[in-house]
């Protein structure tokens, strides 16, 4: 899948994809697994699942109790609250499939990017990758947040909040225009150096 090191040893992509709500994160990660055979991370959430969203696809539901437990236990890789809901990676999803030598994408927010960036920029075991995905423009964004059904209060919420998080996209390492799916996923894999060869069977 990804490229192979000068002593041929293969070294695990790491890709952090971060956007605003609603900029298509989890669509393009899905078609990285898909097309790529990328191990989608997914986040674990106490939120309630939107329409059409799975369980250990999309997020991975959890409820409240359960989630401050593994704070406790020390499961999280990191974790945040944010409208009131948790956020967290679980850390055997995020390691299991790197010690097997698989290609990884997180979507995470910049707080959950700075988290891995401090542990794996530096790591020569992985392929620290980060990028930042933005949509064509915020009116763009509001009409698909309304589209999915997002209350209109909480679409003003989630526009205000999208204009401080494109404020941070100058610390990737790349920014895409997420304006087509096609075209963001073939980007994507030109940054990363996957090929034709490299797609999943």
């Amino acid at each position: 899948m990804g490229k192979e090191d000068g002593a041929g040893d293969r070294r695990p992509i790491l890709l952090v994809l971060s956007a605003p709500s609603g900029a298509g994160k989890t669509t393009v990660a899905r078609r990285l697994v898909e097309d790529y055979g990328f191990v989608h991370v997914v986040t674990a959430t106490t939120r309630p699942p939107r329409p059409r969203e799975r369980d250990g696809i999309d997020y991975l539901f959890v409820d409240r109790d359960t989630f401050l437990r593994w704070i406790e236990e020390g499961k999280l890789f990191e974790w945040a609250e944010i409208y009131g809901n948790f956020y967290g990676i679980p850390k055997d999803h995020l390691y299991r499939p790197l010690r097997e030598g698989k290609d990884v994408v997180l979507t995470v927010d910049v707080n959950g990017k700075r988290a891995l960036e401090r542990v794996f920029r530096n790591d020569s075991s992985v392929r620290f990758v980060s990028v930042f995905l933005k949509p064509p423009s915020l009116d763009v964004l509001r009409e698909r947040l309304l589209r999915r059904g997002d209350p209109p209060e909480e679409v003003e919420r989630r526009l205000k909040k999208a204009k401080e998080e494109m404020s941070w996209a100058s610390e990737y390492d790349h920014v895409v225009v997420n304006d087509d799916l096609n075209r963001t996923v073939g980007e994507i894999a030109r940054i990363l150096g996957l090929n034709g060869q490299d797609r999943a069977d």
